[in-house]
């Protein structure tokens, strides 16, 4: 291969690689991620017609989060944002006088399988949501339910540290 080929097989390589987003397998449920100009977009699945939600913490807790909660009930697709104040009491960001922060939400579900995508602000404009830059290292809280009641208990949870 001469030099001209290398270069140009090398930059299309680096272009593919930067426009693909970041992703990560927890358990059955997979999430990827992207930015795109001042937000970046969540994409979930996970093996359940139920909800799928993704939190969002600088340490490994669910108390102090911003979970997002999202389900698909007769093809609609239906957001939670919601801020953690201790074990068991999330509280709807709307009711601690702010707002939520998700934008274009999407989904669909099978008998077996739910899909959601949203996306956020990089730049968080409360105490309830936190930033979001690429290159930084957060706790991601990773959860989905065999049902669509966003108080029913979560089949699986399990955080895990990520670099955005």
């Amino acid at each position: 291969m001469n030099y001209k080929s290398f270069a140009s097989v090398f930059l299309v390589l680096l272009c593919c690689s930067l426009s693909f987003a970041q992703q990560v397998k927890v358990n059955q449920m997979d999430i990827s991620w992207k930015f795109e100009d001042n937000a970046i977009t969540f994409t979930a699945s996970a093996p359940d017609d139920g909800w799928i939600a993704l939190g969002f913490n600088s340490k490994n807790d669910i108390v102090g989060s911003n979970l997002i909660m999202v389900n698909v009930v007769d093809g609609k697709v239906n957001t939670e944002d919601l801020f953690v104040l201790g074990v068991g009491n999330p509280k709807p960001v709307n009711q601690l006088g702010s707002q939520s922060q998700v934008m274009g939400a999407s989904g669909k579900e099978s008998s077996e399988k739910t899909w959601v995508s949203f996306s956020l602000p990089t730049k968080a404009f409360d105490k309830y949501h936190m930033d979001l830059k690429k290159g930084d290292t957060i706790w991601l809280i990773c959860a989905y339910s065999m049902e669509d009641e966003f108080d029913h208990h979560s089949r699986m949870r399990k955080h895990v540290e990520v670099e955005l």
